[in-house]
Parts: structure tokens; C-alpha cells; sequence
């Protein structure tokens, strides 16, 4: 069946269209038959599947009011009516037309040309009362009458000579491509209708539209299924009587978006979007999408744990770090002017200082943030397991490797970031591999001979001086150089003044609401205390110490005396109570003493044992070698200094 159906009105105007229908190449079905037969064939064509009708006159009249298809009449032109006048002047006499305005309108520059003039009578519509228009021409003067069919028989009836005026080649030319481009027109339409009706269909969201009268146009089935009501009773309901707590009519009269509401539709809580639909600055209706809030927290639940159970989440931003310290501030501006840009970073600090919340902060606030935030720690592994652990294997690299191999971590941070923690721990074979991933931006499973290309933005963190490692030969000088784009140095804690008494509030009430017991304030003795002590483990240690102090204190009130004892300051003498004043303190001075030197006797013994090995000293020690480096270091000063 065609899609396009042409209705002609008489066999002349149909062999026209066989011809035009030939020279475009268009797959055109064409009829023959007037006014209510063609109505009846027009209805039969709808239902076969033909999408366009083209007709011409009454018949094209009385097809509109019968199909709801797009209906092309064949139009009346110049030559049309010039071919009818030259005829009609044959039987001599005043000229008379009756048509619709379209037709009427077009004489008066056609007269021009002749030199002539009509007599006119203008239709109001094509239900106009043609026979009174026929009476009104006669009565005029007219001896002949040009029009459609009908026109001209009707004059017949009068008495009076007739011409029909005919369509040409042109005027049926024009009606065909006028039809084609209403098909092509209708199918995107359809093809858009379809592509809308998916999307609401199919959608996790409901989905409700209003007219610019409050009621009800679309009405998805997500929509249906959390109000309780079906689609086909809803639309065309006003929004108030289907779901008053919406209240999306509500932006009919401000046209202001509110985003992120939560409302309550029916039994289920949702968060709404409601959106105003603006028309050349006037609020012609609204759109409201909402989500079941149970779904959505299911929904980030689960994302959460995937994406977490790798590490893949950073969890702090620059509003978590705390402190008004003018080195902390320096340290923010600075690590957020790095967030802006890709460089690599380096963040160097003592331990416990903050160094990891830096660089979740910075990659939150960087153009990465929506991809992953891959972290390790270079000195928690042994160097075969973080190699493994870096860069993945193949299948069957060594034995018990996983069937199907192992994407490594900087795989898993491809177009994301990858913090490299305690960086000066690394091997030199690892730097090297580290190195070439920095330069080339590609790396090599274990196992395998593929390249993986990855794009990454590294962050790197180290406790250690690595510009004095580089002058040792400790640590490779290109890849110091590489990672050393940006460099950003954290405070100490005890260098922060009295940020140790704003932290130490907030890690305070934190551990005490967990603990569900109100906080104990600190008295001016305990914050003194606290500012003077030189907190070595930084803000970590600072944490521990408050978690101790919510753990054992009751009161609403923390001393000096429970400060000093949650820091290790205060040891119980042999009959229980807490040593205090002088002789407590010069207690603890000789006790730590003792501890120091036979903690230097174990590590010196140790690591003979193990041949000057550090890491398998660390091994045997059940220390990291972080911690086993800090130890020698200050072991070294004790030996230049001489005190213990």
C-alpha cells in the first residue's frame, strides 16, 4: 500500500497525476471519485496505511472532515484560470467566479494582465452555499462562469454557460512534492513520538507533564505505578486532583524550577524535579521527574560498594580539612590551584600529617573528579606484590595467579587519579616501571607482551626527604624530577598553633556521639597541654589521643592530668595511682629512657641478622619499613649528638 493516495475528482486531473507520479519516481496510488464517495474511499485508504491524501476542491474538503491524515489540496493556479478565461470568452459576455479568498485574492493582478475584470463572489469556507453564490453572479451581469466542478454545474442549473477550471501539470507537480515532504515531515514526527514514548516508558523516573491549565498530559507507567492511578484516568485531570502533594502547578505562577524536593506521593517518598516549559519568556506548562528515595539510596549503596571495595572513591574535599592556621591556609590555596590542572603532584609531610586527605581533596576538586581514585601504599607491600598489585598480570604469569589475569591499580585509574602513598619506599626496579608509565602513559601486565594505553594523574606522597635520597642514590633522579611537578608541603601539627584545639574539639564530639555521651570540655590546664606537647604522630596521633580521652572520661569537664595520661605522659607507680608533679615526670623521663636503648639494641641485633636487609629486618621486627626508617634516622642523631 502506498503511502501517499491521490483522490481525483475527475480522469483528466488523475492522468496528470500518473504523470507527474512517473517523473519523481514516486510510489503514488491514485483514484478516481467525488465529494462523499471520495470521503468514504479516503477512510478505506487510512486504514490500509496510507499517511498522505492529495485531492482537490470540495472532495479535498470533505476528505479532511472525514480521516485524521494530512490532506495536500491540489491548489488553483495563474495558468489554471487563464486556460478557464480564454474558454469562457469564447461564449462571450461578463466573466463570474465564485471561490474561497485564497482564489478570489489572486484576480485582481491576473486582471491587470488581461486588461479584463471578473465578477467575483467570494466563498466563506468550502461549506459556504455555492448556489447562492452562482444567484449573486447572475444577478450581477454574469453570462459565463468559471470554477470547480461543482461551481460549474451549478451555474448550469441557472441557466447560464460554465468552463471548469482544470489543474495543470504544474499545480499537480507542487501538490505531489508538498505531499512528500508532509510524509517526510510525519515520519520524523513519528519516529520522535516513538523515541519519546520509549523514554517514558522505559524510564527509572516518573514522569508527569501539564498543560499551561494545570492539567495532565503525560503520565508515565513509573508515574502509574507510585500514584496508584492509570495513565488513561489521569491525563486530562487536573495535577490536584491526582496528585496533590506535587504541587506542580505551583510554577505555572512563579515559572522557577525547584530541584531536589522531597515529597510525598501516596505512600512512597520521593525527590522531585519540577521544570517550568517556557514559550518566548511565558510558562506554558511543566514537567515534574521523581525517584522512589529508597530505590536511589539502593541504587548509591551499591555503586558505592563496587567502587569502594577497589578503592576507587575518594571521600574527603577541602571543607574536610580543618584548621585556620596561616601554613594550613597556604596548603589549601596552593593544593586547590593544583586541583585546577593535570600535573603530577607531590605531597610531602610527616607522618599522620594529612598527606592522603590532600590529595582526595585535590582530585574531588579537579577535572577528574567523576572518574576513579585508585590509592596504595608503596611501603605496606613487598616489592613482587605491589608490582603485581600496580601494573596486573597476564593469566598464568606465575602460579596462582587468577584465571583470566588481574588489571593493575593503574588500569583501574584510567582517566581518573592514582595516589602512590609513601612513594620513597619504593624499589628502584619499580621506579623505573613507575617511570614509564609517567612518560609513555602506557603499561605492561606482568606475563604479558600487550600494551594497555592508560591516561592517569598521579599524586604522590612521602615522608621522606627525596631530593637528599636522589644525592644517595636512593632514589631515581628522573623520576624525582617527574613527579616533582608540583610540590606541596604540609604543616606539622605542631607548627599549626591552635588548630590542635579545633581539631581536637571536632575528633572529640565526634567519638563521644558515637560513644552517645555528651563531650567533656577541655579545661585551660588540659588545652595547654595539648598546644605544648609536639605531637610526633600528628593529627593522627592527636585523633587516638581524643578517642582515648571519650573512652575513659565521664565528666563534663578533661584535665590536665587525663590529658597527660591519654598522651602516655603519666605512668601509674606500683601502688596504682598516677604519678604526679616532679617525680612522676622524672619517672617517665628515665623509664623511656630504658625503653629507648633496648629498643636500639633489638634493631641493631635484627639487622645484622638479616645481613643489613631493612626490609627483611622490618619483616622480623613485625614493623613496616617506614617505621624502621624513622627509628635508624633518630638512632643517628643520638650517635652524633651523644644523649640518649
Amino acid at each position: 500500500m502506498a503511502e501517499i493516495a491521490f483522490i481525483a475528482p475527475y480522469e483528466d486531473l488523475a492522468h496528470i497525476a500518473r504523470q507527474v507520479s512517473l517523473e519523481l519516481g514516486l510510489d503514488l496510488s491514485i483514484h478516481v471519485a467525488r465529494v462523499e464517495e471520495g470521503a468514504n474511499l479516503a477512510r478505506d485508504l487510512a486504514r490500509n496505511g496510507c499517511q498522505v491524501i492529495v485531492s482537490r476542491g470540495v472532495t479535498a474538503w470533505l476528505i479532511e472532515q472525514a480521516v485524521d491524515l494530512p490532506v495536500v489540496d491540489v491548489p488553483i493556479g495563474g495558468y489554471d484560470i487563464l486556460r478557464a478565461y480564454y474558454q469562457a470568452k469564447q461564449f462571450g459576455g461578463p466573466i463570474g467566479i465564485a471561490d474561497v479568498p485564497d482564489v478570489i485574492q489572486g484576480l485582481e493582478s491576473l486582471e491587470t494582465i488581461l486588461g479584463d475584470t471578473f465578477l467575483k463572489y467570494t466563498l466563506k469556507n468550502q461549506d459556504d452555499d455555492i448556489r447562492r453564490g452562482i444567484m449573486a453572479l447572475k444577478e450581477a451581469g454574469a453570462e459565463v462562469i468559471i470554477g470547480k466542478i461543482a461551481m460549474a454545474r451549478e451555474a448550469r442549473n441557472f441557466g447560464l454557460n460554465s468552463v471548469i477550471i482544470t489543474s495543470g501539470k504544474e499545480t499537480v507537480y507542487q501538490a505531489l512534492k508538498e505531499a512528500q515532504r508532509v510524509l517526510q515531515v510525519r515520519q520524523q514526527e513519528k519516529r520522535r513520538a516513538e523515541q519519546f514514548k520509549a523514554i517514558l516508558d522505559f524510564a527509572y523516573d516518573g514522569i508527569i507533564a501539564l498543560d499551561e491549565e494545570g492539567r495532565i498530559t503525560v503520565f508515565n507507567p513509573v508515574a502509574e505505578k507510585l500514584s496508584g492511578w492509570r495513565a488513561e484516568e489521569a491525563i486530562g485531570r487536573p495535577v490536584t486532583e491526582v496528585i496533590p502533594a506535587a504541587q506542580c502547578h505551583i510554577l505555572l505562577k512563579t515559572g522557577k524550577p525547584e530541584l531536589g524536593e522531597l515529597l510525598d506521593i501516596g505512600n512512597t517518598r520521593v525527590v522531585a524535579n519540577r521544570v517550568p516549559i517556557l514559550v518566548d519568556g511565558r510558562t506554558v506548562g511543566v514537567v515534574t521527574t521523581f525517584q522512589n528515595i529508597s530505590s536511589l539510596q539502593s541504587l548509591e549503596h551499591k555503586v558505592r560498594r563496587r567502587l569502594a571495595g577497589r578503592g576507587h572513591v575518594a571521600k574527603y574535599t577541602f571543607a574536610d580539612i580543618l584548621g585556620e592556621s596561616p601554613s594550613l591556609k597556604e596548603a589549601v590555596r596552593l593544593a586547590r590551584e593544583y586541583a585546577a590542572v593535570q600535573s603530577t603532584v607531590l605531597i610531602h609531610g610527616e607522618t599522620g600529617s594529612g598527606k592522603e586527605m590532600f590529595a582526595h581533596a585535590i582530585h574531588l576538586a579537579g577535572p577528574r573528579q567523576n572518574g576513579p581514585f585508585v590509592a596504595v601504599n608503596c611501603a605496606a607491600l613487598p616489592e613482587n606484590l605491589l608490582e603485581s598489585e600496580l601494573f596486573g598480570y597476564a593469566e598464568g604469569a606465575f602460579t596462582g595467579a587468577r584465571k583470566g589475569g588481574k588489571p593493575g591499580l593503574f588500569e583501574l585509574a584510567h582517566e581518573g587519579t592514582i595516589f602512590l602513598d609513601e612513594i620513597g619506599e619504593m624499589s628502584p626496579r619499580l621506579q623505573a616501571r613507575v617511570l614509564r608509565v609517567l612518560e609513555e602513559g602506557e603499561i605492561m601486565r606482568l606475563g604479558d607482551d600487550r600494551i594497555i594505553p592508560v591516561n592517569v594523574r598521579v599524586i604522590a606522597a612521602t615522608h621522606r626527604n627525596l631530593a637528599q635520597m636522589v644525592k644517595e642514590q636512593a632514589f631515581r633522579e628522573d623520576l624525582y624530577y617527574r613527579i616533582n611537578v608540583l610540590n606541596l608541603e604540609i604543616p606539622p601539627l605542631r607548627e599549626r598553633g591552635a588548630d590542635v584545639l579545633l581539631l581536637a574539639g571536632h575528633f572529640l564530639q565526634e567519638f563521644c556521639r558515637q560513644l552517645q555521651r555528651p563531650a567533656g570540655n577541655l579545661t585551660p590546664e588540659a588545652a595547654r597541654e595539648l598546644l605544648q606537647y609536639q605531637w610526633p604522630g600528628n593529627i593522627r596521633e592527636l585523633r587516638n589521643c581524643m578517642e582515648r580521652l571519650a573512652l575513659r572520661c565521664h565528666g563534663t569537664t578533661i584535665n590536665a592530668a587525663e590529658v597527660r595520661q591519654a598522651l602516655g605522659l603519666v605512668i601509674a607507680p606500683e601502688s596504682g595511682v598516677p604519678g604526679e608533679g616532679a617525680a612522676g615526670e622524672g619517672r617517665i623521663e628515665r623509664l623511656a629512657g630504658q625503653v629507648s636503648t633496648l629498643e636500639r639494641g633489638l634493631i641493631k641485633r635484627v639487622l645484622a641478622e638479616a645481613g643489613g636487609n631493612k626490609a627483611e629486618a622490618a619483616r622480623r621486627l613485625g614493623v613496616s619499613r617506614t617505621t624502621l626508617w624513622r627509628k635508624l634516622k633518630e638512632e643517628n642523631k643520638i650517635d652524633k649528638t651523644g644523649k640518649a
